[in-house]
C-alpha cells in the first residue's frame, strides 16, 4: 500500500476542512506544518501539503519545500485554498509567486475556493483586506475579478464545498494505483 502524509497548515479554518474532507476519501496521516519536524517524511510515498493564501503567497510554502522539495522519488502533491474564486488568471499567478519552473514539473497542484473568516484573522490581515477593499472602492475601470472582490470581502463568507476535492482525490488514487504496481 502506499503511505500518504498530508501536511496542512489552517489559520482561518478553510484548510482544516478540506483536510476532514480529504481524509475521508483517502487514508493518510495528517499533521499540522509546526509537527514537520517530529515525521520522517522518508516514510511516505506521497506527501500533500494544504494552506491557505494570502495576496498570491501560499502560507508556510518555504517551510514545506525546504523540507521536501529535494527528496527523491516521492510524490508531491499541492492543495490551496483561498477566497478568490477557481479562475485561471489567479491559480497562474500563485503558482509564479510560490514556485520555480523546476520545481512546477515536481508537483501537482489543485486550488479549492474557501472564503474568509474576519472572526479568526488577525489584525494585520484584517487591516489589509479593509485597505484593499478601500482602494477597489475607489478604483477606476475594474476588472471582473476587482469587481467581484469589492463585493465579497465586505463579510465572511464561506464558499467551500467537498466537491472541489474530487479531482484531487481521483489523481491521488490513480498516484496509488500506479505505486502499488510498481512495488509488485
Amino acid at each position: 500500500m502506499a503511505s500518504i502524509l498530508l501536511i496542512y497548515k489552517s489559520k482561518t479554518g478553510f484548510t482544516k476542512k478540506y483536510v476532514d474532507w480529504i481524509t475521508e476519501s483517502i487514508t493518510c496521516e495528517t499533521i499540522s506544518l509546526e509537527q514537520i519536524e517530529s515525521v520522517d517524511i522518508n516514510n511516505y510515498d506521497i506527501i500533500i501539503y494544504g494552506a491557505g493564501m494570502h495576496a498570491s503567497r501560499i502560507q508556510g510554502i518555504k517551510k514545506f519545500k525546504d523540507k521536501v522539495m529535494d527528496l527523491e522519488n516521492k510524490k508531491i502533491v499541492v492543495f490551496i485554498t483561498g477566497a478568490s474564486p477557481c479562475e485561471e488568471e489567479i491559480v497562474s499567478e500563485v503558482k509564479k509567486n510560490n514556485f520555480s519552473a523546476d520545481e512546477l514539473g515536481k508537483i501537482k497542484i489543485f486550488y479549492f475556493q474557501s472564503g474568509l473568516n474576519y472572526e479568526k484573522m488577525g489584525f494585520g490581515d484584517k487591516s489589509i483586506m479593509k485597505i484593499y477593499s478601500t482602494v477597489l472602492k475607489f478604483k477606476n475601470n475594474k476588472s471582473d475579478i476587482e469587481e467581484g472582490a469589492s463585493k465579497a470581502i465586505l463579510e465572511s463568507y464561506d464558499y467551500s464545498s467537498k466537491e472541489y476535492i474530487k479531482p484531487m482525490v481521483e489523481y491521488l488514487n490513480e498516484l496509488i494505483n500506479n505505486i502499488i504496481t510498481e512495488k509488485v
